[in-house]
């Protein structure tokens, strides 16, 4: 019963004008980035690599965004697999893992390979930037 006293309403214009009308919609989202990792369950595999887990990143940031590994400096034969892709640590001790240039949501499946360092690590971390 509503919409027909809308239309009814909208019927009834005198024919001799025009009415404009203009509807100004403004909205704000706010940006919001994440960045998660679920580490697995175990330990070192039988060829040296570390299974770190799975990384869930979500940003909602126009111009997208950067995932960056913050490791030790000391690791130089040591990688991080991202989605079976092998990225050398970089010798400032933060490595990027994904560079985007748009919002998403992604799930990455990430392990450490320490190459010939067998040793253990003392830090790892997962940060995210956006860009603005």
């Amino acid at each position: 019963m509503t919409a027909a006293v809308a239309v009814a309403a909208l019927t009834a214009v005198p024919s001799s004008g025009s009415i404009n009308r203009t509807i100004h919609l403004r909205a704000f989202v706010p940006v919001y980035c994440n960045v998660e990792l679920t580490p697995s369950i175990g330990g070192e595999a039988d060829n040296g690599i570390i299974d770190l887990g799975r990384s869930q990143e979500f940003c909602n940031a126009p111009r997208g965004y950067r995932i960056i590994l913050e490791h030790p400096t000391d690791l130089p034969q040591a990688a991080v697999i991202s989605d079976a892709v092998r990225i050398p640590l970089s010798e400032t001790g933060e490595t990027v893992l994904a560079d985007s240039d748009q919002p998403a949501i992604q799930f990455r499946d990430l392990a450490l390979d320490l190459g010939h360092e067998q040793g253990s690590i003392s830090r790892l971390g997962l940060r995210m930037e956006v860009k603005y």
